[in-house]
């Protein structure tokens, strides 16, 4: 076969459906000795389908926006195809000239990468398959441009890893002249930078969208010093054009829709105070499409907490206790450290002080166990300058948290391309205080306590057969044996190995 001109694609740990729960894509970071591919891919990271011509029918929604972005450039439908990546013998030949690779995690370093270093048990899963695409058969033998972007792009800055260009930011504006560009045979450089787009200039997805992810808006006012989104600017896209990107993923079969930006109660504003009525008319217009379930992708919890009654007036628009059983969100808790808060994050508590933060974390929490919301929280360990009393009172915070259900994921501070903080080393279990291993303990003893919670409340939105969640229980409870070990030893202070 001749190829496609333009390529889109990513492994398997991103081209999947994930069983309809996204979370479970977080298993992508689990070592790869510990099961074997096979049961893997069975439980946690199902392929999605593929048409006859080896396109995939669902892809991550970034590459979706650059697909569009393309055919709206002027490349027709016959020379752009988002392939399947089990099937990309049928897409890549002696006509392509670019392979395009969306990645949020390509080397293992976002999520949990200290994970490997605890286990000790080899390199996780998305490195592992990030490896094996750009390395398949057809790729070698063809020689097309690998160009890989993405939230996780910016990991490969400095590794020889056999990609041609790292972009970074956003794509829609640079993606197709850079397409032309290698095409006509110009040079390039390695790290390339994109361009910000207007939120009315965001375009329409052409195709259907893992997890029935719509986006409505990019970029933060709030300014963190260690977060990538903070460096672009706020804007959110017309109603018309989000509600297109929903029908056409309910059209293609998605049950769920999944409202992305990075906190999604600013939809419409400014950033520094919410615009109600433009949110309750966005869920109320979704509403209306008639999906199994509504979701956010993230929250700010300073937004939430400055209007309390918008939680509220969306769980009833939504309806969660009848029309559906709740409502999850990704939340940034970060630190229980106001010092630290001060220091990196002085805008998060906005309108708020950083001084009210610990309280303000607890009264969110307070509201999401009314309303029946599942927050699925980060923490960030090891941020410039935390020193002991910092993760003292992150502890104790976290110890307050306790009663509600949620997960809670302590991050080791990794130092990505795109933020305020200029050129710092990333943190690892080398630096870590005793204190740090108190802290990861306790969030492990955490999510155990809420797993089964979590697992019932959860199903609502999967699409697995009986005998995967069969499996995933005998999963949880190998895990919670497997896991017990390690928690004891770090509730000391002491490091997991």
């Amino acid at each position: 076969m001749s190829g496609k001109r333009i390529v889109l694609t990513s492994d398997r740990t991103m081209m999947s459906s994930y069983h309809g729960g996204v979370l479970l894509g977080f298993a992508a970071t689990m070592p790869r000795s510990v099961m074997p591919d096979r049961i893997f891919h069975w439980l946690f990271c199902p392929p999605v389908p593929a048409d006859p011509d080896g396109s995939a029918r669902f892809a991550p929604c970034g590459m979706r926006k650059v697909e569009a972005s393309l055919l709206e450039a002027g490349f027709s439908e016959e020379e752009v195809m988002v392939a399947h990546p089990d099937h990309l013998d049928r897409a890549i030949g002696p006509d392509t000239e670019v392979v395009g690779i969306t990645h949020d995690d390509p080397l293992g370093k976002i999520a949990l990468r200290e994970i490997e270093e605890i286990i000790n048990r080899g390199i996780p899963h998305n490195r592992y398959r990030f490896l094996e695409l750009i390395n398949h058969p057809r790729i070698r033998r063809y020689r097309p441009r690998i160009v890989v972007g993405g939230n996780g792009a910016w990991e490969l800055k400095g590794e020889e890893v056999g990609v041609d260009h790292i972009f970074l930011g956003e794509g829609e504006n640079e993606f197709p002249r850079i397409c032309r560009a290698i095409s006509s045979g110009e040079e390039l450089p390695r790290v390339i930078q994109g361009s910000a787009v207007s939120g009315g200039d965001i375009p329409v997805n052409r195709g259907a969208s893992i997890a029935g992810l719509v986006e409505i808006g990019r970029g933060c006012w709030r300014g963190c010093a260690f977060c990538s989104p903070t460096m672009r600017s706020l804007r959110h896209r017309p109603l018309e054009r989000i509600l297109q990107d929903a029908r056409l993923n309910l059209d293609a079969g998605s049950r769920d829709v999944l409202l992305h930006s990075e906190d999604v109660f600013t939809y419409g504003s400014q950033g520094l105070r919410p615009a109600p009525d433009k949110v309750l008319k966005l869920f109320e217009e979704v509403k209306r499409l008639k999906p199994a379930t509504i979701d956010v992708s993230h929250l700010s919890l300073a937004t939430v907490h400055q209007n309390m009654d918008l939680l509220r007036q969306v769980s009833r628009v939504v309806g969660i206790g009848s029309d559906q059983q709740y409502m999850s969100a990704w939340i940034g808790i970060e630190t229980g450290s106001c010092r630290i808060l001060e220091m990196h994050m002085p805008r998060k508590a906005l309108p708020k002080t950083t001084a009210n933060w610990p309280e303000m974390v607890r009264d969110c929490y307070a509201l999401f166990d009314e309303q029946r919301w599942l927050p699925v929280a980060s923490l960030v360990l090891g941020l410039p300058g935390e020193e002991e009393e910092d993760v003292a009172s992150t502890i104790d915070l976290v110890e307050s948290l306790k009663g509600y259900t949620g997960l809670i994921l302590p991050l080791f501070f990794s130092p990505m391309s795109e933020t305020r903080l200029g050129a710092v080393r990333g943190f690892g279990r080398q630096q870590a205080l005793p204190e740090h291993w108190e802290l990861v303990g306790l969030c492990m003893e955490y999510n155990l306590r809420h797993l089964k919670t979590l697992h019932r409340l959860y199903r609502e939105r999967m699409t697995a057969s009986p005998a995967v969640h069969l499996a995933l229980k005998v999963v949880n409870l190998a895990a919670d044996r497997v896991l017990h070990r390690y928690l004891n030893r770090m509730k000391q202070g002491q490091p997991p190995n």
